[in-house]
């Protein structure tokens, strides 16, 4: 009995082997001027984390990559020399050692910049700090510091002084202002509504779940014609667990604010029927390669093997009752599914590489991305705009659709990136482009309903935080050098 026991352990250990393969990639190389001489000091980073590293005297440079599930994009910088970005998919991303090495290019300084004008940076953080996130409300500009284990809230007018400062002893993700114009700071299980009162002083209110921020603050996008408008959307308890819909179809509904109503009434859906059958074929490729998995490493027989003097008329015990407990443990060999105690949670059923591969795709590419729609309000409608097909639906004061009309790219329609910024305090949407890394925006035109990229908006390399306010872009970076965050404010040409 023991020697079946090692055997099994050593089962278990060989197919933990593939996947503990597949949690890390190192990505090196060398860094060298165009003589071929070597570079020191050029900053190597993940583009929208505070991750890096710098190459050494002989220009050598390792760095580990520890998701493998989305395309993952390098910076390198150096003074003197240009910027350098390099994108690796998750195909890439699959092998262990990838091996990127380039001559950098010295810096040309007879460019002239077009379309732009920056001010010196207008806001700077502290060491070891950086900005996750930034909010607009009531005139004031909030951001989201972050160090490894706890946030700071700060509090700038719109010349970038300080009017107020907390710490948090908990980390926390992003800022969000609902519907109802309150501030929350959501973190990974816990959120928390704070507001800054008449002596400067920012002030907590409540704690709520993640849960409840999920399926009911995010639900309630917008207000129109004395009603709520709702958006029914099914959110994932995490990247690895199962997207029942797949984020691919969404319906939106409206409910009258003064409580006239018993339940919210249909207003419209969209749906990406493509995406959603892309996403149930994988899901059902998924459940048989498992199935099949199941049924070649368990048989009854395994089951008595490892337990000779199990007598289920002594023990009171079943079969089943065991194979539950044996799959609460964790071990291989038992069909969750079939034995209905899966918890949604898809790692659970990767037991074999084929079976890994297949569910990190599915998440990462397939079901991770939502529809996306943004709903606007333009001169007395509610407009919906669907990015991903184009597809503008206007809904009238008597809540019915008036009107649906085509998006219409005029430029750089390559370039889009589907996403739309609003300037609340301006009353004007831009739509997002992006080329070689450096953002544009275009204004859009909700009658002819149509957007184009007209003017560059940052002046360096992929911010890891782009928002349009006030007739301002504001750009925030992570000084690698430095190991600090930094707002770039660009003004937006009218």
């Amino acid at each position: 009995m023991k020697t079946t026991r090692l055997y099994t352990l050593l089962a278990l250990l060989l197919m933990s082997l593939p996947i503990m393969a597949q949690q890390r990639a190192i990505v090196h190389g060398y860094c060298k001027d165009e003589n071929g001489k070597p570079v020191e000091n050029v900053n190597i980073s993940i583009v929208n984390t505070p991750y890096g590293i710098s190459s050494d005297a002989k220009g050598h440079y390792e760095l580990p990559i520890y998701d493998r599930t989305t395309t993952v994009n390098l910076y390198y910088s150096c003074i003197g020399y240009q910027d350098t970005v390099v994108s690796l998919t998750p195909r890439q991303l699959q092998r262990d050692s990838i091996d990127i090495s380039f001559r950098m290019r010295k810096m040309s300084y007879d460019l002239q910049e077009v379309g732009v004008t920056a001010s010196r940076d207008f806001y700077r953080t502290g060491t070891n700090r950086n900005i996750a996130d930034m909010a607009f409300l009531n005139g004031n500009i909030y951001l989201l510091e972050n160090k490894p284990k706890n946030s700071t809230m700060v509090v700038l007018d719109t010349d970038g002084g300080e009017l107020a400062r907390k710490d948090f002893d908990q980390l926390f993700e992003k800022l969000h202002v609902d519907a109802f114009n309150d501030l929350i700071l959501v973190g990974q299980d816990s959120c928390l509504q704070v507001y800054l009162d008449e002596k400067q002083v920012i002030q907590p209110i409540s704690t709520f779940s993640r849960d409840d921020y999920r399926n009911k603050l995010l639900k309630i996008v917008c207000e129109f014609n004395g009603a709520y408008i709702i958006r029914t959307i099914v959110h994932d308890r995490g990247l690895y667990w199962l997207k029942y819909n797949h984020g691919k179809s969404q319906d939106f509904l409206y409910m009258m604010k003064d409580g006239s109503m018993e339940k919210p009434q249909y207003l419209c859906s969209f749906i990406d029927t493509l995406g959603y059958r892309a996403c149930q074929s994988q899901w059902m490729k998924i459940q048989n390669e498992y199935h099949q998995a199941m049924a070649e490493n368990f048989t009854l027989e395994s089951i008595k093997e490892e337990n000779r003097d199990w007598n289920p008329m002594r023990e009171g015990e079943s079969i089943t009752s065991i194979r539950i407990k044996k799959a609460e443990r964790g071990s291989p060999g038992f069909d969750l599914i079939n034995e209905g105690i899966w918890d949604g949670n898809l790692m659970r059923l990767a037991e074999t590489p084929t079976l890994l591969g297949m569910i990190q795709w599915y998440c990462s590419i397939l079901a991770k991305q939502e529809y996306q729609i943004v709903p606007l309000i333009v001169n007395g409608l509610l407009q919906f705009v669907g990015l991903d097909n184009r597809e503008i639906v206007e809904i009238g004061t008597d809540f019915k659709i008036a009107n649906r009309k085509s998006l219409k790219i005029t430029s750089g329609e390559k370039f889009f990136k589907n996403e739309f910024l609003i300037d609340k305090a301006k009353g004007k949407v831009y739509g997002l482009f992006e080329d070689n890394g450096v953002y544009h925006i275009g204004l859009y035109d909700p009658e002819t309903g149509s957007v184009g990229m007209d003017q560059k908006a940052s002046n360096k390399i992929y911010p890891r935080v782009f928002k349009v306010h006030d007739g301002y872009a504001y750009c925030v970076y992570f000084d690698n050098a430095q190991m600090l965050g930094r707002i770039e404010r660009v003004k937006v040409q009218d």
